[in-house]
């Protein structure tokens, strides 16, 4: 009873032979291959497309872009930079123009970017003018690092950082100008003009005019410290007050308005 049970159960499942699973076969192995013909066919046309690309004025420089120009012209990076419009973008040696551009001093920061398909960026960050030196009628700017541009001079009075004048020892300029890349911004530019005013006692004397009309004394060594707290001692200052104000180790106003009197009560005498 068993068995025969068994029996009708298989008779009862569909017979499936291989004449039958044949064509589902064909067609299963019609798709893979056709599958394969078009990875092989898209391989081999985006092949054709790349080597198409590099033979055409596709892939040419087209245009050279620079970014973050400020007192330099954008041809000066470009022609710095010795990549020239027409080369192919994949030939166009990127760190040999980063280091060509570097060695300009003027510069404190540069990258050379490839902007697909046919821009090379050249984004810089130049150095801050942190003041002028005025030689020879004629003002010299001086770079956030200490360096002073002695060939790219200003025949015009620059207003956009302080003047130096009468700056005519060497090494004094250049301690000078050290304690100028340590000074912080916001007393920098509060400073009109700085001239050097030697004297018996202090051969390395200054004398400041401020944009806010204040006078002030100080000296060459220490000048970043001493000036830190100008902001603070300004406030308690009348800017419309005749007198210097002594910004040194300990900062004191010294007024001048007897002196001022004085001076013009001789003169009204005079006449």
């Amino acid at each position: 009873m068993k068995e025969d049970w068994r029996v009708k159960k298989m008779a009862d499942k569909k017979v499936v032979t291989i004449d039958d699973r044949i064509p589902a076969l064909k067609e299963k192995r019609k798709k893979r291959t056709n599958r394969r013909l078009i990875t092989y066919l898209s391989i081999f046309f985006i092949l054709i497309l790349v080597v198409i690309y590099f033979q055409s004025p596709l892939s040419h420089v087209r245009n050279i872009e620079v970014n973050g120009a400020v007192h330099l012209n954008d041809g000066e990076f470009v022609n710095r930079s010795g990549i020239e419009e027409g080369i192919s973008i994949w030939n166009a040696d990127l760190n040999e123009a980063e280091t060509n551009i570097k060695e300009m001093k003027q510069i404190n920061n540069v990258s050379v970017e490839r902007s697909l398909p046919s821009t090379v960026l050249i984004s810089v960050n130049e150095y801050k003018r942190l003041a002028y030196v005025e030689i020879n009628n004629s003002y010299s700017p001086v770079l956030q690092s200490g360096t002073i541009l002695r060939n790219d001079t200003e025949q015009e009075l620059p207003a956009d950082a302080p003047i130096l004048r009468n700056f005519n020892d060497e090494d004094k300029l250049e301690v000078f100008t050290e304690e100028l890349t340590q000074l912080g911004e916001g007393v920098l530019n509060r400073i009109s003009e700085v001239v050097h005013t030697p004297k018996e006692d202090d051969n390395n004397a200054l004398r400041l005019y401020m944009n806010d009309g204040i006078e002030v004394a100080s000296t060459i060594n220490n000048f970043a410290s001493y000036m830190s707290s100008y902001p603070s001692v300004a406030r308690e200052v009348d800017a419309d007050a005749a007198g210097v104000l002594h910004m040194k180790m300990s900062p004191y106003f010294e007024s001048t308005a007897d002196e001022t009197t004085e001076e013009k009560e001789e003169n009204g005498e005079e006449e």
